[in-house]
């Protein structure tokens, strides 16, 4: 296996300006299969966002410049790569000759880094079957919308999809602990371990995900606070101050901070803080530099409100239909490797989206330690805690609320000394160099 795949080719690519993510979606894909399943190039979607991944270079060029970069050392994690401004999706597989065509629904654009992650990952999977498994990618929503995705995959009209437990509450509830304000986790990667572990060792987190097939459980990276026109430098400025965020736990943290949380789809954000519907907003790193959501903006406080649970999902009966040797393949990159990459992936946004945000006349700013000893204090976080017990035992219906919410609590302690050093060097996903054989940790 080649140690990166189009980690570097993807840099060299250099496409047009970014697209925002979608919500539309398109009528439901022809049945993904097998061979017979017939014209997977015609499949995707006629959606712009669709048509831009197949403006990438030629197959044949991408290729060589894979085999080239395969055979140069592996860059070291100190040696820091600046990401493109568009991050570049991949083409699709030769699918004439594979002998299983599957269909990959994203609702973030094509040109997201969210998008790579998927199309790198996938394009892993595919030159090591030797094109006997081929990928046709439908970003953009356009296949299935954010909201559509988990039911989407489970009903077949996508083979896997990514998304995160923020678009379904209630869905996800102990899932949605890597969500909590004040769980202790520092990075993605620390709340990937935890995710993943908290998978293996409790049973109502696979209940959870009984319905797929889990090729990665991991979480996103953490939203600072973004504001246009008042910057947030003590307590007392949070009042009143309209934010929007995703979920109903980061909801309970801002109103405890004293903010008026809004609700508001993604898509509507940029609008919403120019017409100045909204004061500001809590969306992650990674969503900031999606929907260009730098540009609306004067500040961002780096303050870590919480992470986010995400996952791909894969339709079951696609993956039972695949021989044994394929499922090997599919398992060999699913799970802690596929988890990761995302979690390695994501936390770099903390780096490179904020030096978008700079360049862009963003300010972004640490916070006091007055100002984050009373947002981290017991003070605020022990009633936000206190709901989630409560939101378990009542809401989700699961009379060990208690006792889910101390193991999980436990289970990040375990994972505390490996992630003391996540930060210790600059990094972008451009970095990442590993294999399912050489982990890192």
């Amino acid at each position: 296996m080649k140690k990166i795949i189009s980690l570097v080719v993807i840099a060299a690519m250099g496409l047009a300006l970014f697209t925002g993510c979608g919500g539309s979606s398109a009528a439901p894909a022809a049945e993904a299969k097998s061979e017979a399943a017939a014209p997977a190039a015609e499949a995707k979607s006629e959606a712009p966002a669709a048509e831009a991944s197949s403006a990438a270079p030629a197959a044949e060029a991408s290729s060589a410049a894979s085999e080239a970069a395969a055979e140069s050392e592996a860059p070291a994690a100190e040696d820091y790569i600046a990401p493109p401004d568009s991050h570049v999706a991949l083409v699709d597989q030769d699918t004439s000759k594979a002998e299983y065509t599957l269909y990959v629904a994203n609702h973030d654009a094509t040109t997201s880094m969210c998008e790579a992650y998927i199309e790198t990952l996938c394009n892993m999977i595919n030159q090591e079957s030797g094109g006997r498994i081929a990928f046709v990618y439908n970003p953009g929503g356009s296949l299935l919308g954010a909201m559509e995705t988990i039911d989407g995959v489970k009903d077949g009209t996508a083979d896997i999809c990514w998304s995160c437990t923020s678009f379904f509450s209630g869905r996800f509830p102990v899932s949605e602990f890597i969500n909590l304000c004040g769980n202790g986790c520092t990075s993605a990667r620390m709340a990937t371990d935890v995710f993943q572990q908290m998978y293996e060792e409790i049973p109502e987190v696979q209940n959870e995900f009984k319905d797929w097939k889990i090729l990665a459980l991991h979480s996103c990276a953490y939203g600072p606070v973004s504001t246009v026109g008042k910057k947030i430098e003590k307590k007392e400025d949070f009042a009143g101050m309209q934010i929007r965020t995703a979920g109903a736990i980061p909801t309970q943290y801002l109103t405890a901070l004293g903010a008026n949380p809004m609700t508001v789809p993604t898509s509507d954000v940029y609008e919403s803080v120019e017409k100045g519907v909204i004061d500001g907003f809590t969306n992650d790193w990674h969503n900031i530099d999606c929907f260009k959501l730098y540009q609306p903006i004067d500040y961002c406080l780096d303050l870590p409100i919480s992470y986010t649970s995400c996952f791909v999902l894969m339709n079951k009966d696609t993956y039972d239909s695949l021989p044994d040797d394929l499922k090997a393949i599919i398992d060999k990159y699913a799970g802690n490797y596929a988890g990761d990459m995302a979690g390695y992936w994501w936390d770099s946004c903390n780096y490179w989206v904020a030096d978008k945000m700079e360049a862009e006349g963003v300010e972004v700013y640490k916070p006091t330690d007055e100002l984050r000893d009373w947002a981290t204090s017991p003070e605020i976080i022990d009633g936000i805690h206190e709901w989630y017990v409560n939101y378990l035992i009542n809401d989700a219906k699961l009379a060990n609320g208690q006792e889910i919410y101390d193991k999980c609590m436990e289970i990040v302690e375990q994972n505390k000394a490996a992630h003391e050093n996540d930060w210790a060097n600059k990094f972008s996903y451009l970095n990442w160099h590993y294999t399912p054989d050489n982990l890192p940790g």
